[in-house]
């Protein structure tokens, strides 16, 4: 397993070097998604560090990290966004790529299939048994799905530490308050959509409640270690409601 990861490694340093765009602009959106791909394979080895997985299910977790967002290259170049929404599925496109370029040949089947349904269902809002064959499915798609996040929450921590917010928020409001829907949904510890937000403290406030769609304690400490949460809040213009939310984030996670 070692020889093959090494091996989709390199392939995946010779596909996304072909991604050569013209635009500055768009070269940088390439290269995001370049360096977002590498700190979630970063993130999964850490997160399954200490977990009881054989050394082949730690490197076909590995393997679905660096490929989860295979199907962003040719997305981005063929449509110029990475609004799944505006253009094709990221998750079902890379499962497209993988096929087509026969890069699982030397797994066996059983090991192919976790990993199109992982990469598959990785960006879906929530998870859905009646998508997956078996249990082991299911727990590899829990693990990227957390891998993921980590580095989502990355992303808007280091923006938030350098209040830099104007790439990601130009068209929410700054009013404080949170909307009625969004308060609601994050109390219930339901999903949000992105097209909900309203205002900054909205996205905030919907970033405090991906913790309820973390899988596994390993990923919990790991946030709580980087002060994921308490960045977030520090960022946030006070209400009410904010608190409330951070104080049932905090109770959540044992503080």
């Amino acid at each position: 397993m070692q020889n093959i990861y090494q091996k989709l490694n390199k392939w995946f340093n010779l596909y996304t070097a072909q991604f050569e765009l013209e635009k500055e602009k768009d070269q940088k959106n390439i290269n995001l998604k370049i360096e977002h791909s590498r700190r979630v394979a970063q993130d999964m080895a850490e997160i399954i560090t200490e977990m009881k997985m054989t050394e082949k299910e730690k490197y076909l977790a590995k393997i679905i990290a660096l490929y989860h967002d295979i199907g962003r290259f040719k997305q981005y170049q063929k449509y110029k966004t990475f609004s799944d929404y505006k253009s094709e599925d990221h998750g079902k496109l890379g499962v497209e790529v993988i096929k087509e370029n026969q890069l699982l040949n030397e797994l066996k089947q059983e090991s192919r299939n976790i990993v199109y349904r992982a990469v598959e269902q990785h960006n879906k809002p929530d998870l859905k048994e009646e998508y997956f064959n078996n249990q082991k499915e299911i727990f590899f798609a829990k693990l990227i799905r957390d891998a993921d996040k980590l580095d989502i929450f990355n992303i808007f921590i280091s923006r938030y530490k350098k209040r830099s917010q104007k790439d990601y928020l130009i068209k929410l409001s700054t009013e404080a308050r949170i909307n009625d829907e969004i308060y609601n949904k994050v109390l219930r510890k339901e999903s949000i959509n992105y097209d909900k937000l309203e205002t900054i403290n909205d996205l905030k406030v919907m970033q405090l409640g991906w913790i309820y769609d973390i899988n596994f304690k390993e990923t919990i400490e790991i946030i709580k270690d980087r002060g994921y949460i308490e960045v977030i809040h520090d960022s946030m213009d006070y209400s009410e409601r904010a608190e409330e939310i951070y104080q049932q984030v905090k109770d959540y996670v044992g503080k």
